[in-house]
């Protein structure tokens, strides 16, 4: 597993724990992690989450968690000591939306 591999996990892990147990913004709906990207110089995290919902509610998320993303950054510096902390960035990922739209579109088709 690379160094970046290793971070990229650390950060999710990380991530997920404080949206779970510090961060309290009723803007932000249940959303899942589903992969974190660095960049090589390590400098950027884009984390990229889904969520089930309306465009309306994905909408109140991305803004509860453009307003968290400072707080998270100072916990994780508090949290992980040992290196510095990447700007992190929050993207919305489709594709399990989209998955699940094209199965039931061939279920559809099937019958």
């Amino acid at each position: 597993m690379s160094r970046q591999q290793r971070i990229s996990s650390l950060l999710k892990t990380e991530i997920s724990s404080l949206l779970i147990k510090k961060i309290n913004d009723d803007r932000i709906g249940f959303i899942s992690i589903i992969d974190i990207k660095l960049s090589k110089d390590l400098a950027h995290a884009w984390v990229f989450y889904s969520q089930i919902g309306s465009n309306e509610e994905k909408e109140l998320t991305k803004k509860g968690l453009a307003s968290a993303t400072k707080f998270i950054h100072a916990e994780l510096s508090k949290m992980i000591r040992y290196m510095s902390i990447p700007k992190i960035h929050f993207r919305f990922d489709d594709s399990i939306e989209k998955g699940t739209d094209l199965k039931k579109k061939i279920d559809d088709i099937s019958k």
